[in-house]
């Protein structure tokens, strides 16, 4: 089907769903599939460092550490974002007119809804994950998307699992880039992620074990364009949401999963049930520095995953 065209509209919070785009973007092109991307937030540098430019959109965070500082960010920053947003995507879909849309943006999924386009939302989470609360709200979501969605595409590190009629597994998505020689090999890559803390204390603390130490972001650090040529030169990845961790893994590289946010917990708690190769959960600093040495030293398998961008894009274009 090289005649189509696909939109892909990633969430702007957090860079990680503008990651997951990437390699979906790529495997469209490398098949002649138009496509076209938007998004914005902290992951648009990466979008566009491969070669995906895009217009800006409105930015909605949710954000405030308690009540009042929650309902005041609600009142004078949420709402007017996310009516802003919800126009600036919509005028978008319409002037790009595409066949098909990806999208784990709520808004795209609304405009989609009521221009009547095809769209598929693409997702990481999965019911099961959770406890009754969160995970019945999911099994709503999810229910209430597929009125409209085609289906739902998840990403995945179990992907043979059975899923509700409408939902689709592939492997975990990575931004592969070509192997790089002049990359010399070093013990440990802490990927900090946009939501996390005290990665500067894991650092030290695994450089004073005399552990090579990279940390993604730091002063030595220059925004790379595909992380799978740094992550394949580790021993070790730390990190906390799943696009790192599938750019870690597809890599053959061992993840320690250091989670902050209540879905990245989630998903932790799940690899550490799962027995995963290749992948550990760590709770605190000292964990963290304790697998880091355990895999350094080889006492633990290394992951082995395929990029699930070829199946994801096998989906979506029914092949």
């Amino acid at each position: 089907m090289p005649d189509e065209k696909v939109a892909f509209v990633y969430w702007c919070d957090g860079a990680g769903h503008a990651a997951r785009s990437i390699p979906v973007l790529k495997e469209l092109e490398s098949r002649g599939i138009d496509v076209s991307v938007a998004g914005g937030g902290p992951g648009k540098k990466f979008v566009q460092m491969n070669g995906f430019e895009h217009p800006d959109l409105e930015h909605v965070a949710v954000k405030g550490d308690g009540v009042f500082s929650f309902l005041k960010h609600t009142i004078f920053d949420l709402i007017p974002s996310s009516v802003k947003r919800f126009k600036q995507v919509h005028g978008w879909l319409k002037d790009e007119n595409p066949d098909k849309v990806v999208t784990d943006d709520i808004f795209t999924a609304i405009s989609c809804s009521i221009q009547g386009k095809e769209f598929y939302r693409i997702d990481h989470l999965t019911p099961g994950l959770f406890g009754p609360v969160w995970g019945i709200l999911l099994k709503i979501y999810n229910s209430a998307s597929l009125v409209f969605a085609d289906q739902i595409i998840v990403t995945s590190l179990w992907k043979e699992a059975e899923d509700p009629k409408g939902i689709t597994r592939v492997g975990p998505l990575a931004q592969e880039g070509e192997s790089d020689d002049e990359i010399e090999e070093y013990d440990v890559l802490i990927n900090p992620g946009t939501h996390g803390e005290n990665f500067d204390k894991i650092k030290n603390q695994l450089e004073d074990k005399g552990l090579d130490v990279r940390q993604v972001g730091d002063d030595n650090w220059k925004t790379k364009p595909a992380m799978t040529p740094y992550t394949e030169k580790a021993d070790v990845v730390i990190c906390t949401g799943f696009s790192s961790i599938a750019d870690t893994v597809v890599a053959g590289t061992p993840c320690i999963i250091y989670p902050f946010l209540p879905f990245q917990k989630a998903l932790a708690d799940r690899v550490e049930d799962e027995n995963l190769k290749g992948l550990a959960k760590a709770n605190s600093v000292d964990e963290v520095v304790e697998e880091a040495e355990n895999f350094c030293n080889g006492s633990r398998e290394a992951p082995d995953y395929d990029n699930g961008a070829s199946e994801f894009v096998d989906v979506l274009l029914e092949e």
